[in-house]
């Protein structure tokens, strides 16, 4: 799978257990959900949207009965530290701040300097095992 990893959920699907479901954003610059199949492929759902956060909202929708929850990927700090509080980080935010020595990385978005911190153990070795799936 070739389009941009925005973010990481899973959700209990019967017969298979607990099965994660991704995030991507596609060519035509939408956003669309893929769930993990176990041969390494990922299938496209019916769950797309023109925003990330659409997508997110319409997936909380569709699995609110299957015990859906996103990866806790951390809190969003700008820098020099503009917030306190930080926001809720989507999986491609920490992985970019995983991708440096520092932790800091340029958010295109924003248009600021960011770091990540606080992501869950889960989210930090996925991370791990796409980036290595990634380098091969």
């Amino acid at each position: 799978m070739t389009d941009k990893l925005i973010h990481i959920a899973t959700h209990f699907k019967t017969g298979k257990g607990w099965v994660y479901l991704f995030l991507r954003q596609t060519p035509d610059h939408g956003y669309r959900w893929f769930e993990e199949s176990g041969t390494g492929v990922e299938v496209p759902t019916d769950i797309s949207a023109e925003t990330s956060e659409e997508a997110l909202r319409l997936a909380h929708r569709q699995w609110k009965g299957s015990d859906f929850r996103t990866l806790r990927c951390g809190y969003r700090f700008t820098l020099p530290e503009r917030d306190e509080i930080g926001s809720n980080a989507l999986f491609h935010q920490m992985a970019a701040s995983y991708a440096t020595m520092n932790g800091v990385y340029f958010d295109d978005e924003l248009g600021h300097q960011c770091i990540v911190k606080d992501a869950s153990q889960e989210a930090y070795d996925l991370y791990k095992r796409l980036s290595s799936l990634h380098d091969k």
